[in-house]
């Protein structure tokens, strides 16, 4: 399964690359806004896959989250997914990051959210979603409100950003 977008093409992050997804998220330039800029230390991979259970890895069960690589001309920049979703309340969470400085600031965020917005409305039953970037992170929200999210709520050190379905 691919979903395209202008930019990018997401494909579901497989079992046997977790071990390159923990690398991503942990060891790349992206991953400051993760980990250290909140002074956390870095998981070890048996915490992170505690977070990270198997349901995001296995596209038989879209309701527990999901994780895709965000890729351009076949090279994996970023990852992006959803949470598992609410589906008392119809929303769910997304995340995001692009690994290195030289492919942030170039739309492929946006686009990726974009891509991962437009397929959960036409493919599940969530009427909103939302995003809950580090305020330290002025790139990601000037992504976020391109993508178009709307700034909700102010928390101390990150914001709540949100789009419905009908936006």
């Amino acid at each position: 399964m691919e979903i395209k977008g202008e930019k990018v093409i997401l494909t579901p992050i497989k079992p046997g690359e977790k071990d390159e997804f923990y690398k991503l998220a942990t060891e790349s330039e992206g991953s400051k806004f993760w980990y250290s800029d909140r002074g956390l230390a870095v998981p070890t991979k048996e915490d992170f896959f505690q977070d990270w259970h198997e349901g995001y890895f296995d596209t038989n069960l879209p309701e527990k989250g999901q994780c895709f690589w965000i890729t351009i001309d076949g090279e994996k920049i970023g990852q992006i997914n959803y949470n598992e979703i609410d589906l008392a309340g119809k929303q769910v969470e997304l995340d995001i990051i692009i690994g290195k400085e030289i492919n942030m600031g170039r739309g492929y965020g946006t686009d990726a959210l974009k891509t991962l917005i437009k397929y959960l409305f036409d493919n599940s039953a969530v009427n909103k979603i939302w995003i809950e970037p580090r305020a330290n992170n002025p790139r990601a929200i000037r992504a976020y409100e391109k993508a178009g999210f709307k700034r909700e709520e102010n928390f101390v050190d990150k914001i709540r950003f949100g789009i419905l379905k009908s936006e």
